[in-house]
């Protein structure tokens, strides 16, 4: 699959798995994405992601969008609304039903912690630097 097809292919697990019907997500859902991506390709230091990490892309990328937007309804929703908490590593937010005012986004080593706590699955694509 090309980087498209795999961003398009890696949206519809996420939408599926947050149960998300409509598309207003979809251009804030595809920047975590491609992000994720870029971190993945990174920290494996390869060009391309092999087609078997798409489920691992999406987990993380589900992963990394619960804990840096907890306030957005459908988001939240997904959670379980009322009271839910959300850990990801040592990062963890409480949350209301989505429309709560209390919480800001967490700081983008969320989405660092998210990759590391893959390390097991991205490990065995990881490549050396020469």
């Amino acid at each position: 699959m090309t980087w498209d097809e795999q961003i398009t292919e890696v949206l519809k697990i996420v939408k599926l798995r947050l149960q998300i019907v409509d598309a207003t997500q979809d251009a804030l859902i595809t920047s975590y994405i491609t992000e994720i991506g870029w971190r993945i390709k990174h920290y494996c230091n390869i060009s391309t992601i092999p087609d078997d990490l798409i489920y691992v892309w999406a987990s993380m990328t589900i992963d990394a969008v619960r804990v840096d937007l907890p306030n957005v309804d459908e988001i939240a929703d997904s959670v379980g609304g009322g009271g839910a908490n959300v850990k990801v590593g040592d990062t963890s937010v409480s949350g209301g039903s989505g429309s709560g005012g209390g919480l800001s986004n967490t700081a983008k080593s969320a989405i660092d912690q998210v990759v590391f706590n893959y390390k097991m699955d991205l490990h065995r694509y990881r490549r050396l630097r020469w």
